[in-house]
């Protein structure tokens, strides 16, 4: 039996009106629950969606960072579960739940449709979220007939199948051509932003990236995810290096693990973009390491 209370409690009292963690409390403190099974009666239909700092379009890796905006939907139907605020920090070492967002209408349909306005309502700037995602798959044919996604998420998850529209309603499809990630500080009304810039390889602007990380490849749809540029393999989040799997002078492969990185209870592997040699190992077991920063540096196979 799993006694605890469960993330999804909230669809429960959305549709029955019921506090399940009160209830809870009296029981802890010797009352007695204040309905019976008479007094159920669910009605109308509510969804929960999980509101991680995660990435989507990066096989769901998270990503801890500071909110620097935040605002959340209400409304009737609207239900918000949080505990942040504008600057609150999203460590590395925990879940990457900042909220849950619940909610409640007469029927399926019309509570799907409340649950897209308030995606489209909700404001997180920062780290990135699910929030794009959520509104995508609340828009799928397949999840609008009452069908499951079980599938496909497993098959996104293991291959890192970026969901289509997931960067904006203006975004592009992706497409063979690799596009170089570039990183940059701006100044906006007196606050220092770290802004990231994504261009076709072709089009991409010669020059570093003003001191920050290194520029790093993203592969085209379908090819296995490795955060790697040039002679560099880099961490692609915030974490604590978990474990080094290579040496200096050890031969590696393209797709070969080099080093799994920890970060919100997930070990994430790292793994070389090409065949090489290991020139260099920068980090070591136990490190923190930031997004972009180097783990380890290859030259070419002899």
């Amino acid at each position: 039996m799993n006694t605890r209370i469960q993330v999804e409690h909230t669809v429960t009292e959305m549709v029955t009106g019921i506090d399940l963690v009160r209830e809870q409390i009296r029981i802890a403190a010797g009352e007695p629950i204040s309905v019976c099974q008479a007094d159920v009666q669910p009605r109308g239909h509510a969804f929960e969606v999980r509101v991680n700092a995660e990435d989507a379009s990066r096989r769901f890796l998270p990503t801890p960072g500071t909110i620097t905006r935040y605002r959340e939907p209400s409304g009737p139907g609207v239900r918000v579960d949080s505990g942040v605020e504008d600057g609150s920090t999203i460590p590395d070492i925990y879940d990457p739940m900042i909220a849950k967002l619940i909610v409640w209408d007469v029927d399926r349909e019309s509570a799907r449709r409340r649950m897209i306005r308030a995606l489209d309502e909700y404001v997180i700037e920062g780290p990135i979220t699910l929030i794009p995602f959520h509104r995508w798959l609340f828009t799928q044919d397949e999840f609008i007939a009452g069908g499951a996604f079980h599938e496909l998420m497993a098959e996104m998850s293991a291959t890192a199948t970026p969901v289509p529209g997931m960067h904006g309603p203006n975004a592009t499809e992706p497409t063979d051509e690799a596009t170089i990630e570039r990183s940059f500080l701006a100044e906006v009304d007196g606050r220092r932003l770290a802004v990231r810039l994504s261009y076709a390889a072709s089009e991409a602007p010669a020059g570093g990236s003003g001191g920050q990380p290194a520029p790093k490849t993203k592969r085209a749809r379908g090819a296995s995810v490795t955060q790697a540029s040039g002679d560099s393999v880099v961490s692609p989040m915030q974490g604590t290096v978990f474990k080094v799997l290579v040496t200096a002078g050890q031969t590696v492969s393209a797709g070969e693990v080099v080093c799994i990185v920890e970060a919100m209870k997930m070990e994430n592997e790292v793994a070389a973009h090409r065949d090489g040699v290991i020139h260099t190992v920068a980090v070591a077991e136990g490190d923190p390491v930031t997004a972009d920063q180097l783990i380890v540096s290859l030259t070419p196979t002899p």
